[in-house]
């Protein structure tokens, strides 16, 4: 499930003294959700907030009041309704579902600057494999247990992707999505991490597989050999906890941009320019890492997609080069800049999994221009009617606004 929308019960109006409990929301407040709940077809759920740490559970008086007033609710509706609560660690689910079961939360999902992921208890003694030593004692046993049961996506397979690939198999990441529909030619092989000459010809998924596999022989791995906006790859990143855009394109940005806004799932894009303007002469070279995340600043908000190239990428190979007024000429590239963007990434993404961000709210793109040695964050730009990231784009549109958080990402669990 997703949490689309976030009513607020305001104290002593909608959150009022309860005949049988201590408080209870009024049967104003729950009649006006309810209704809108049932036109739009969502789920219902009844948030609080209890003390506490590492763990929660409701309490009896909880249970009770669901037992009285989820049955008529579900009827009303006829789509889940619930309870959600929350420790600052620590989230539980009462679900009541549209065929007459019932079932607990697995785990809610909070895409901010760190991927707050929350249960109802700590899943046992996490002690990882000795293998992983080195990194638990940075990350914890249970950060190296967090990067586990990641599903992670790499968009586009080059030089940049090729990186990202072999240090998320290095770092115990569980799963890794692998989107690129190209195969390897020559001038790629100085810069795919562990290819061989012999690869030329050879699809970029299955090389960038056999290195993952060669990393960390337990990753599971789903190669999809498309371009991004095939159905396949779609599903398959809506499936993911967190993805890493590599591939240069306008159609790639747009995908992507749609699967963080529409599934909330964070993603980073990573890049490098290196402008070479008339008689060859190098201009200034940077590498960004920009975080796209649900609700914050999107791709077309930012200026980072254009229509007219986006039009003619979603053509055919041979009409995209029709279309085009200059032949398209290969950007410079070379590994070291490469790996400059692809550590940043990285490094971004282990400490958001193991809760390591010192500012929570940090969501800054970080931009490095080696040729100054210069180095800075630069903040996401908004549209207030954007269609994408805005509460009120997606209201126009019709969705009802998919930027609060991401909920019970694992599967529901019945009890």
């Amino acid at each position: 499930m997703l949490a689309r929308e976030l009513f607020i019960a305001r104290d002593g109006e909608d959150y009022v003294p309860g005949e049988v409990g201590y408080r209870a929301l009024s049967p104003t407040f729950v009649r006006n959700a309810i209704v809108r709940a049932r036109e739009e077809r969502l789920a219902y759920l009844a948030v609080h907030c209890h003390p506490g740490g590492d763990s929660v559970r409701f309490s009896r008086i909880d249970l009770a009041s669901h037992e009285r007033g989820y049955p008529a609710l579900r009827q009303i509706s006829g789509h889940i309704v619930g309870g959600v609560v929350f420790t600052p660690h620590a989230a539980a689910g009462d679900l009541w579902l549209p065929d007459g079961g019932r079932a607990a939360l697995s785990e809610t999902v909070i895409p901010s600057g760190n991927l707050v992921r929350l249960r109802q208890s700590p899943s046992g003694s996490a002690v990882c494999d000795p293998l992983w030593d080195r990194q638990a004692r940075l990350l914890g046993d249970r950060g190296q247990e967090a990067l586990s049961r990641m599903r992670v996506a790499v968009v586009g397979l080059g030089g940049v992707g090729s990186l990202l690939v072999e240090e998320l198999a290095r770092l115990g990441v569980g799963g890794l999505v692998l989107v690129d529909d190209e195969t390897v030619d020559a001038t790629n092989l100085p810069r795919l991490v562990a290819a061989e000459r012999g690869d030329v010809g050879e699809l970029k998924t299955n090389v960038a597989a056999r290195n993952a596999i060669r990393a960390n022989p337990s990753v599971r791995l789903a190669p999809i050999p498309r371009r991004v906006e095939h159905h396949e790859s779609l599903r398959e990143l809506s499936r993911t906890d967190w993805i890493f855009l590599a591939a240069d394109s306008h159609a790639a940005r747009h995908w992507v941009n749609a699967v963080v806004q529409e599934y909330l799932i964070p993603a980073t894009q990573v890049g490098v320019k290196i402008p070479v303007v008339g008689g060859g002469e190098i201009g200034q070279i940077h590498t960004a890492t920009r975080l796209i995340a649900p609700g914050v600043g999107c791709f077309w908000c930012n200026r980072l997609i254009d229509r007219t190239e986006l039009a003619i990428e979603m053509h055919p190979a041979d009409e995209r080069e029709r279309a085009r007024y200059v032949p398209g000429v290969p950007a410079p590239s070379v590994m070291p800049l490469n790996t400059l963007a692809a550590g940043e990434a990285l490094t971004h993404f282990l400490l958001a999994t193991a809760l390591l961000h010192g500012d929570d709210g940090d969501l800054g793109s970080v931009i490095h221009r080696p040729r100054s040695r210069e180095r800075g964050l630069q903040d996401s730009r908004q549209d207030a009617d954007c269609r994408w990231c805005t509460a009120a784009g997606n209201l126009a549109r019709g969705d009802r606004g998919e930027v609060a958080m991401r909920v019970a990402s694992a599967e529901l669990q019945r009890t």
